[in-house]
């Protein structure tokens, strides 16, 4: 089996406006060969399919800023549930030093009347920083975001792909 291939996309301008103030924003895509897929079952496979080096990022980044007040439970249980529907879940975190959403949004490809559907996963980010703090953790973790997300996404497919076979 091919590699699923993770793309750079366009984020939603109206996802996007939802965060007033946004001063990030990126998204990251994948299709797969099926097309009934479920936001809401894909957020959750996307959080029990994070990479080991990415949960001891996630670790040495709490231990880096718990001492500076920020939120790190709510980062090590997942994240919270802000907006569930039928084709997207919206999860995250208000901070101190910055408010960051991510949204899950599946879609489904028709390739034509008689072609099978194709189902694509497009996981937006979008942050708002409210101080120095928030603009250096911003620059500092954009590296490690971007690594996190194309590995998950691609984590998530594959997944996807094997349980429609």
């Amino acid at each position: 089996m091919r590699s699923p291939t993770v793309t750079d996309a366009a984020p939603d301008p109206a996802f996007v406006a939802s965060l007033p103030g946004t001063d990030f924003s990126d998204a990251f895509t994948v299709v797969v060969p099926r097309g009934d897929l479920d936001a809401r079952a894909v957020a959750a496979l996307a959080f029990s399919s994070l990479p080991d080096w990415a949960g001891w990022l996630m670790k040495i980044r709490n231990l880096a800023m718990r001492p500076f007040g920020l939120k790190t439970d709510e980062i090590m249980q997942g994240l919270p549930v802000l907006q569930e529907g039928p084709s997207d879940v919206i999860v995250g975190v208000n901070d101190d030093h910055l408010d960051f959403r991510t949204q899950f949004r599946t879609d489904t490809i028709r390739l034509g009347p008689d072609g099978p559907n194709l189902g694509m996963v497009t996981v937006t980010t979008i942050v708002r920083t409210h101080n120095r703090l928030g603009r250096i953790y911003l620059a500092a973790a954009m590296p490690f975001h971007k690594l996190v997300v194309r590995s998950l996404l691609t984590r998530v497919a594959t997944k996807l792909v094997e349980s429609a076979t």
